[in-house]
């Protein structure tokens, strides 16, 4: 099974990856997304004359991050952030989220903060990150993610979501990795089982 996108075949896939969402259809939803989000910045602007500190969750949310920059007109503060939920052997959540420091010194202070990553599962990292956060004394914390699985019981609702999933079933693609492997696949796939 290859992959493509409008310039043609660019690779081999494997063949107990699924398509979930492709390349298309994600970069449309980021674009409605970003005239979201840039609608909110404007306003943060207009009420505080600071920049909204956008928080990328690295590495996974690096992708959506970069597309999703694109469209916000509003100046942003970038930001990003690496946390651990998961353990990268084995494709299963760690007993704990961590998150590291900040890949460059900001001003959280009294500031805006939007957080940007590519999936919320449980939510316990984009949890875990704003209290963080508001600890730090920023003013208002948002979150905005690609792809939100759906749970009977959720514990963090993110303010944005691109696409909505339920199932168990591991993504890979569009940052989100198999054991560090085919982040850069422009779709999202789920993995089944070897056939």
């Amino acid at each position: 099974m290859s992959y493509s996108n409008d310039s043609g075949s660019r690779g081999h896939i494997p063949a107990n990856f699924r398509l979930q969402f492709s390349e298309e259809r994600i970069l449309s939803r980021v674009k409605e997304l970003g005239a979201e989000v840039d609608h909110w910045c404007k306003s943060v602007w207009a009420d505080s004359r600071t920049d909204v500190v956008a928080i990328p969750v690295l590495r996974g949310g690096i992708y959506f991050f970069a597309d999703l920059s694109r469209h916000i007109t509003s100046s942003i503060e970038i930001a990003p952030v690496r946390t651990s939920a998961y353990d990268a052997g084995t494709n299963t959540a760690a007993k704990e989220v961590t998150v590291e420091q900040f890949a460059d010194p900001v001003q959280i202070k009294g500031r805006v903060v939007l957080v940007v990553d590519d999936v919320c599962d449980s939510g316990r990292t984009l949890e875990q990150l704003e209290r963080s956060l508001l600890e730090r004394g920023a003013r208002e914390v948002r979150t905005v993610v690609m792809i939100r699985r759906l749970l009977p019981h959720p514990t963090f609702v993110p303010c944005w979501v691109g696409l909505e999933y339920s199932g168990p079933e591991w993504f890979v693609g569009y940052g989100m990795d198999d054991n560090e492997r085919y982040r850069n696949l422009p779709s999202v796939y789920t993995i089944g089982r070897n056939e």
